[in-house]
């Protein structure tokens, strides 16, 4: 099954090449043991285009998954047993990544994006993944939740595709279903928003539009419910991941570009208990 054109599916091989190429050159980094596999079983190998030359291009890729990992790891700090959930997994290896085989684990996404999941990366003993729309909220019913123990979510590179008020009635019916859980995600302002919409067209893909930004994330999270809390944010590129890998003097430009506008954030935001 190949990924059609022009489409927001196609969008996937955009951090899988990245993930590729970071593994190729800092395989200590953030180890993606997966991406080249993927690459080449897939037959979409789009590395070698230009907009890879630049290394923020795909060491950024990288360093989202190193960010959601930490974003997990510190939830399970608290909560051992608590349920992992990827919105939009893609071809993430984020359970791989991370070699977390004892946490319920679900990847959720479109049906074709699923059926890619299931023949090219081997589930966990613990990892189911689910068809659905998140649009649909029914996907609730086929998550094991156990208030008790806890449930964190992610959605790297997703909301970006989403309309504001999606990502509004999605992330307030959740704070009501998931008492106690929490979400991570990376998100851009209205500038910000502009620069992924150009990468995409850079990328061969001249049709798929992002539409989602916040300017202030705080206090637009927290004002959409009282049942999300504890909304904060850190800088994508260097709030995590403390060195690791040399950055060009176009990455340490373009991190300090995104760092002073407010181009690129990740954020942490809680469901009230």
């Amino acid at each position: 099954m190949e990924l059609k054109e022009n489409t927001v599916q196609q969008t996937l091989c955009l951090p899988l090449c990245g993930r590729m190429i970071a593994a190729r050159k800092y395989p200590d980094l953030f180890p993606d043991r997966d991406a080249e596999r993927i690459v080449r079983e897939l037959g979409q190998d789009i590395s070698g285009r230009a907009m890879y030359r630049l290394q923020y291009m795909w060491i950024n890729c990288v360093i989202r998954q190193y960010n959601l990992a930490w974003e997990i790891t510190e939830y399970l700090k608290k909560h051992p047993r608590a349920a992992v959930v990827e919105l939009g997994a893609g071809l993430s290896c984020l359970r791989r990544q991370m070699s977390s085989n004892a946490n319920p684990w679900y990847c959720l996404d479109m049906e074709n994006v699923i059926a890619l999941r299931e023949k090219h990366i081997p589930p966990g003993e613990h990892e189911h993944n689910v068809v659905c729309d998140l649009d649909d909220f029914s996907w609730f019913d086929k998550i094991d939740f156990n208030p008790a123990e806890g449930i964190v979510f992610t959605a790297g590179g997703l909301f970006y595709y989403f309309e504001k008020d999606q990502v509004r009635r999605l992330l307030c019916a959740m704070a009501e279903r998931f008492p106690g859980g929490m979400i991570t995600f990376d998100a851009v302002n209205s500038l910000g928003l502009k620069g992924v919409n150009a990468e995409v067209k850079l990328a061969g893909n001249n049709r798929t539009k992002s539409f989602f930004s916040l300017e202030h994330p705080e206090k637009e999270l927290e004002s959409w419910s009282d049942r999300i809390i504890n909304v904060s944010e850190k800088d994508y590129a260097d709030g995590y991941l403390k060195g690791g890998y040399r950055k060009s003097f176009i990455t340490r430009v373009f991190n300090w570009t995104m760092r002073t506008f407010h181009m690129g954030f990740m954020l942490h935001v809680e469901f009230k208990q």
